[in-house]
């Protein structure tokens, strides 16, 4: 073969030779793996409930037909990036398509970035290079799902503010995962593309807390030392305070780290209001207040002005309607109320109620005395003020008290909210929905008549002592019960007005009467004294006869029926001619249960049954017009007829008067007293020689009594113990307590 060459300046080539003037060579850029999460996190504890959950969201990947979003949502500080890449390091291999990362508000969420400037980071580290990438959003966002739509990846998208900064970031391939953290769930994303799943994270447990700690903590509640102890005690103050944030423990830990005197030092700290935000700023990490400063920034002028008023609020959890009070009420305020929980500043806990976690809420209170110089909430009239603040939610606690109150009972008060006019219409529809409704406050009513004492608004404290009596009187509470009126007899003193005075010893007397424990017939008679000397003092009249009544059911109570009758006797006395006929309904039905403590029975059962007429005759107070009866004191009467027909040896009329007793008792309202109710009719069936039927009511009886905590419970346990009959007379199902007083 003969051989073809072709000589060309430089040397002599076989095979194919292209010749031309110009030749331009070009090969596409090859598609980088991006490998962009943050570094994975080195300390991880707890949170094994989220990260099941997340490997349960993979499980179907390969069937779907978009990515899968993930949103994990929880307070500042709770550890949301942190469980996110703790994860995504764990699952990483199952992404040949690589992993993305962007921070986006890394000013803040009031400068969320724009997904064209990540996009362009995107594409990037793709391998695209500057010039060759398109311009604009829907040109990037088209281009980047080409890019990533062969191999399935990963994608953080950390502290997302709205919805359109994620659309536009979705890679192509339907099995990619793209994980968002937010304090907000972006229910927007549900709108185009397929619903988002959420994980939301809640605090850490103390003990996790303190394996987060880490060993700082070695040594300090069981080395058996004594400044081991002390070490102990202040570690368990320091992860108290910490609120179960991952971020104030890491912080903490930093401070404590030179060893026990540190911790003892930072425990104190973390414990006053006034250091515990200098605590949590240390060098080298991210000072937690820094943190809530970035999201109260990012709030509207309202949310955050009830941030702020929440501040003052005694406790962490409260009820939404408070909440929205603080708003304004109406739009406003509802608004207000879904901000903070759309920026994971309030939780929903129960139903209508909502919870803040306790850094959060230390926050809020020093937002509140001490703003920011460029308060966002600047704007709203008095909204920052600590006095406005706490006023609102003084008069939103009392008003309710009071309302509930007015249903409870007709008597007469001195507070301003029970003159005609004082209470809003249609509150609560019923006594049982007002007892109901309160409920959930009981503790918070007791905080905040604190907090009312502490400020100095000592007739508030004193209004709202009287306004949550009925509340505390029906559902037994009598350790908040006397605590409020404590510190309301205490404020009554400071105000130097001699009727509130004698009021707040008379409701403290009452309560103490109530609870009928050790010592607390003498303090009680000591109140009932001081309160009728006051009240005799400056004439005025209910308050002395109203005295003279609980010093008649403590003689009666005490074994002296006949003092009794004549205490009940003076107390009638005492109204002379002012127009009372609840009080005298009253101070019938207790001489009913004086003649029959004295074994006149006969009488007793005749005043009783009349005591019982005056309550169904009663009218509401400010309009004669309106009936009104008292059910539950009418139920009361007939409990004691009952008891009176009984130790007459009349079982079959007792019984009759029981039956019908027990259909008035409102439902829900008074526990103890249809306790009180079914204990006799299980003696009376006792009586009638049917013990099985007596066994089963006394059964009723003390589940009640337990469920409420009554000392009478001990009483029925030995009835259901002994079986004898005999001896489970009327008299162990007597029930001394107070029924509403005649004031």
């Amino acid at each position: 073969m003969d051989f073809i060459g072709n000589d060309i300046s430089g040397g002599t080539f076989t095979g194919t030779v292209i010749q031309a003037q110009h030749v331009h060579w070009g090969q596409a850029a090859p598609v980088r793996t991006p490998r962009m999460l943050l570094p994975e996190p080195e300390e991880f504890v707890d949170r094994a409930a989220p990260r099941a959950r997340l490997d349960a969201l993979l499980t179907g990947r390969d069937g779907r037909r978009a990515p899968r979003i993930v949103v994990i949502t929880g307070i500042p500080g709770i550890g949301k990036t942190a469980v996110a890449l703790r994860w995504l390091y764990d699952v990483r291999d199952d992404f040949p398509g690589g992993q993305f990362y962007a921070d986006m508000s890394p000013q803040g969420p009031r400068s969320p970035i724009d997904p064209v400037s990540v996009l362009e980071t995107f594409v990037g580290q793709l391998g695209t290079p500057r010039e060759e990438r398109p311009a604009g959003l829907a040109g990037l966002s088209a281009y980047f799902r080409s890019l990533t739509a062969d191999e399935p990846s990963l994608m953080l998208l950390d502290n997302v503010v709205v919805p359109a900064q994620v659309r536009p970031l979705l890679p192509g391939a339907p099995g990619s995962v793209v994980v968002v953290t937010s304090r907000n769930r972006l229910t927007g994303l549900s709108v185009t593309q397929p619903g988002p799943d959420y994980v939301t994270l809640d605090a850490l447990d103390d003990d996790a807390c303190a394996q987060l700690f880490g060993p700082v903590a070695e040594g300090g509640p069981d080395d058996g030392h004594e400044g081991g102890r002390d070490g102990g005690q202040a570690l368990r103050e320091v992860i108290r305070a910490c609120a179960g944030l991952p971020l104030a423990v890491r912080i903490a830990r930093v401070r404590a780290a030179e060893g026990v005197e540190a911790l003892r030092e930072l425990a104190d700290e973390l414990t006053d209001p006034q250091t515990v935000w200098e605590a949590l700023s240390v060098a080298d990490e991210i000072p937690y207040p820094k943190v809530l400063d970035i999201a109260y920034s990012g709030l509207d002028e309202r949310a955050a002005a009830v941030w702020r008023m929440l501040g003052a609020h005694p406790t962490g959890e409260f009820a939404g309607d408070l909440v929205k009070r603080l708003g304004g009420d109406g739009r406003d305020g509802a608004k207000a109320l879904r901000t903070l929980v759309h920026e994971r500043l309030l939780e929903p806990s129960t139903a209508g109620r909502y919870r803040m976690n306790g850094l959060v809420h230390a926050y809020a209170r020093r937002l509140l005395e001490d703003p920011p110089a460029a308060s966002p909430g600047a704007v709203l009239p008095g909204a920052a003020s600590s006095d406005t603040a706490t006023d609102v939610i003084i008069d939103w606690y009392l008003e309710r008290a009071a309302a509930a109150e007015a249903l409870i009972s007709d008597r007469w008060r001195f507070g301003s909210r029970f003159a005609p006019g004082g209470l809003p219409t249609a509150v609560f529809e019923s006594e049982a929905a007002a007892l109901d409704a309160l409920e959930p406050d009981g503790e918070n009513a007791a905080a905040v008549v604190a907090l009312a004492a502490r400020t100095g608004r000592d007739r508030l404290t004193c209004e709202l002592a009287e306004a949550l009596r009925g509340f505390f009187f029906r559902r037994k509470y009598h350790t908040r019960w006397i605590g409020v009126c404590e510190q309301a007899l205490e404020a009554a003193g400071r105000l130097r007005d001699d009727l509130v005075l004698a009021r707040m010893h008379y409701e403290t007397a009452f309560a103490l009467y109530d609870r009928a424990g050790d010592g607390d017939n003498d303090a009680a008679r000591h109140h009932y004294e001081r309160a009728r000397a006051l009240a005799a003092g400056i004439g005025h009249a209910r308050t002395a006869s109203s005295a003279l009544e609980g010093l008649g059911q403590l003689a009666l109570r005490e074994g002296r029926p006949h003092d009794a009758i004549a205490l009940f006797r003076d107390a009638t006395t005492a109204l002379g001619d002012i127009e009372h006929p609840r009080g005298r309904a009253l101070l019938e039905y207790h001489r009913g249960r004086a003649h029959n403590a004295a074994h006149d029975h006969a009488e007793a059962a005749r005043l009783l049954l009349n005591a019982r007429r005056l309550f169904a005759a009663l009218t509401d107070r400010h309009d004669p017009t309106v009936p009104r009866p008292d059910r539950y004191n009418e139920a009361r009467a007939l409990t004691r007829y009952a008891e009176a027909r009984l130790r007459a040896d009349r079982p079959d009329e007792a019984l009759a008067g029981l039956d019908e007793a027990m259909t008035l008792f409102p439902p829900r309202v008074a526990p103890k007293e249809l306790a009180d109710a079914v204990l006799l009719r299980g003696d009376v069936l006792a009586a009638s020689g049917d013990p099985e039927g007596a066994r089963r009511e006394w059964q009723a009886a003390l589940e009640t009594y337990t469920g409420i905590g009554s000392v009478k419970a001990a009483a029925v346990r030995v009835r259901l113990a002994a079986r004898d009959d005999d001896g489970a007379s009327a008299d162990g199902a007597s029930t001394d307590g107070a029924t509403g007083g005649g004031s």
